[in-house]
């Protein structure tokens, strides 16, 4: 017997045993009886034994192969068992969920977010933090489930990013403020809302209004949306944030239409579980959240 056996053969082997005739096994297999045929006779070779005998009600296996054929079938059974893709139930997930968001999106959604994960996986543990320094890095370890922030280029390869929505960068100012005229707001203090870990000192988006001639002088760096919302409702102060991080209390003010910037809002995972059930239901279940909030 030769050491190699081509693993793929012995599928035939138990298909023949079944039907106990070529036509059959053919039919069932896809392909024709001559390639059953010579597929018998390769693995015949292969293990130096008679596998079949012709006899008037046809194929009958020998005893060498029904032998075999108890395990093999087991065998095949577990392995297919192994391979098939499980669907993914969402009531018996047991696993501790961390999503990680920036303040801003944090503040707005975090409820929502984390009654409508608790709904739909009761058995699992919610934890919601705050976006940092380390979140990506925690991330490419596993230690973060799944992150929600806007898209960045500058990404590792490690993360992978999907849309969940739309969004537009915007200037807003408190609604206690009467104006909204742009060319007057561009001239206030502006308020740098950071978010520590991926915007930490400098807004790429704020690089496009410069581009277009427009330069705000951000005279306040902060790291607390509520923080800037009380400047905001207290003094003549703008920001840029995005639309559907506006809060309560804030009102947007239109800008030259050459000046309107759209931005993915986006999830992060590691890339190698980009296609991973619960990581795909976790991306969805956010994008019925804020595409209702459109």
């Amino acid at each position: 017997m030769e050491s190699h056996v081509d693993l793929n053969l012995l599928r035939t082997l138990v298909m023949v045993c079944k039907a106990k005739n070529l036509k059959l096994a053919s039919a069932r297999l896809g392909i024709s009886e001559s390639a059953v045929s010579k597929q018998l006779s390769r693995l015949s070779e292969q293990l130096d034994e008679t596998l079949f005998e012709r006899t008037p009600s046809g194929l009958e296996p020998t005893p060498y192969t029904q032998h075999l054929l108890p395990q093999l079938q087991s065998s095949l059974s577990a392995l297919q068992t192994t391979l098939r893709k499980k669907s993914f139930d969402p009531a018996h997930c047991h696993d501790t969920l961390t999503i990680a968001l920036p303040l801003i999106t944090l503040d707005k959604y975090g409820q929502q977010i984390y009654q409508s994960l608790k709904r739909a996986l009761p058995k699992s543990k919610v934890v919601l933090s705050s976006w940092n320094p380390t979140t990506l890095t925690a991330m490419a370890q596993g230690e973060i489930t799944l992150g929600v922030h806007y898209w960045n280029a500058e990404v590792s390869g490690e993360i992978y990013q999907r849309q969940i929505t739309g969004d537009e960068f915007i200037v807003a100012i408190a609604q206690c403020h009467s104006t909204a005229d742009f060319d007057e707001v561009r001239n206030w203090p502006f308020i740098m809302l950071r978010s520590s870990g991926w915007n930490d000192y400098k807004s790429p988006y704020y690089e496009k209004f410069v581009a277009l001639g427009h330069h705000f002088d951000f005279e306040y760096q902060l790291d607390s949306p509520q923080l800037a919302y009380q400047f905001m409702k207290n003094e003549r102060v703008a920001i840029l944030t995005t639309l559907k991080n506006l809060p309560d209390g804030l009102k947007r003010v239109p800008t030259p239409n050459a000046s309107r910037f759209q931005v993915r809002l986006s999830s992060y995972t590691q890339l190698v579980n980009r296609s991973n059930p619960l990581h795909l239901f976790l991306h969805q279940k956010l994008v019925d959240i804020f595409t209702a909030a459109e």
